[in-house]
């Protein structure tokens, strides 16, 4: 009996030993080789060009911290869309292809080549089979993923920022079709006025105006006929409102920059109404 055991230990140390041997001598896999399609940094970059198969080539520049588009229009661009362009800066690609046949890949016309910097690349087909989609740039085709292509942009419409107001414009009053909003002593006062309303709900309404952010954003080049609104700044400018369309979305137009916003219908209720309770109290302030 003493035997067995003593063949049970020695069989489990020897278990044990093996176990520990493999687990610190063994060789772990190696990664696939993976190639990188450019060494140029997103915060080098002061200069974009989007030329889509069909439309005007797009331009914009780097103003500090923010982006323009310079061409073919003038208008704030949005920092999400063009974080997503500079992002083909960071990838990389197990496949670096030869470009000797760019039919195959459908780069002899590509959907549309982006210039960030001085480095162009060039998108062309999706491969169906592996979900990626292939890239020109400096004489090699690379397959990257496929987030790659939607990051870019149809249009220069696509990339105008939607948030109405610009960083730094900071509202101080609103005059509105119905009421009066006004910043005094650091809370909003209302005319009429809203009655029994908290400060922080009277805030919550003007902060709904300040992070205005619209579903899409599009040049208007028609007249700005419809009822006006006018927004006063810290800084002492005025920035002025056409109200183009309510329903089925609201619509603004910012004259000073000749681009109309569109809004959600429970967006628009928000900033076109007075916080709840202005009804039931219609003294003057």
């Amino acid at each position: 009996m003493l035997r067995s055991w003593l063949s049970l230990a020695v069989l489990a140390l020897v278990v044990v030993a093996l176990t520990a041997w493999l687990f610190h001598y063994r060789t772990p896999p190696e990664a696939p080789q993976s190639y990188a399609l450019s060494t140029l940094k997103a915060a080098e970059v002061k200069h974009i060009r989007l030329e889509p198969s069909a439309g005007a080539p797009v331009e914009l520049e780097r103003e500090g911290d923010a982006w323009r588009i310079t061409s073919p229009f003038a208008a704030r661009a949005d920092a999400a869309r063009v974080e997503r362009l500079l992002a083909i800066l960071d990838a990389r690609s197990i496949a670096r292809l030869p470009s000797s046949d760019l039919a195959r890949y459908d780069l002899d016309r590509p959907l549309a080549r982006v210039t960030l910097g001085g480095q162009t690349f060039a998108y062309g087909a999706l491969n169906q089979a592996t979900r990626e989609q292939y890239v020109l740039t400096n004489d090699a085709v690379y397959a990257v993923p496929l987030s790659q292509r939607i990051a870019v942009p149809r249009d220069a419409d696509a990339l105008i920022a939607r948030s109405l107001f610009a960083p730094g414009e900071t509202p101080v009053r609103f005059d509105l079709e119905q009421f009066t909003a006004a910043l005094e002593g650091g809370v909003w006062a209302f005319v009429p006025s809203p009655g029994d309303l908290t400060p922080d709900e009277r805030n919550a309404w003007a902060d709904g105006w300040r992070n205005a952010t619209a579903v899409r954003a599009a040049r208007h080049e028609g007249s700005a006929a419809g009822p006006k609104l006018t927004v006063h700044l810290k800084d002492g400018r005025t920035i002025e409102l056409a109200v183009l369309a309510r329903e089925p979305e609201l619509v603004l137009l910012r004259a000073d920059q000749g681009i109309r916003y569109h809004f959600l219908p429970e967006v628009a209720k928000r900033l076109m109404s007075p916080p709840a309770g202005a009804a039931g109290d219609t003294s003057q302030k």
